[in-house]
């Protein structure tokens, strides 16, 4: 079960790496931030801080996705419960931000947007932790 609970989160591990590689190259604004503000005339101002706002968050998502890996690798696989606490408490703080704010946007606005990855992919760390201490 403890290979199964490694290869959970290195699966999530590459979707937050994923993630991040999308925020790190994106030109702002992405789609579903062009469609929420598609009746205001953004600024080269405001593009400019949406386009460090987004390098920002993928350097967060790309870190936190090369230290789920590196817990995973090192810690889960030899049995440690500090580190599949550490990646289930890293991953719902994270996870819970992620989801929760673009889920408000998206109810307030009607425009789809990404919390459902987010979500999955918190879900799934939970469901590694789970089969780890099994």
């Amino acid at each position: 079960m403890l290979f199964l609970s490694v290869i959970l989160n290195l699966v999530a591990s590459l979707g937050v790496l994923a993630m991040g590689l999308k925020y790190v190259r994106a030109e702002p604004p992405l789609d579903y931030h062009a469609e929420i503000t598609k009746n205001d005339e953004l600024s080269e101002a405001t593009l400019r801080i949406l386009g460090a706002l987004y390098k920002v968050m993928g350097g967060g998502f790309l870190s936190l996705g090369i230290v789920l890996a590196m817990l995973a690798l090192f810690g889960v696989s030899n049995d440690l419960l500090w580190a599949k606490l550490a990646i289930l408490v890293g991953a719902f703080v994270a996870g819970s931000f992620s989801a929760f704010f673009p889920r408000e946007v998206e109810k307030a606005t009607g425009v789809r947007t990404p919390w459902r990855i987010a979500a999955a992919l918190t879900a799934l760390v939970g469901v590694a932790f789970v089969i780890s201490v099994l």
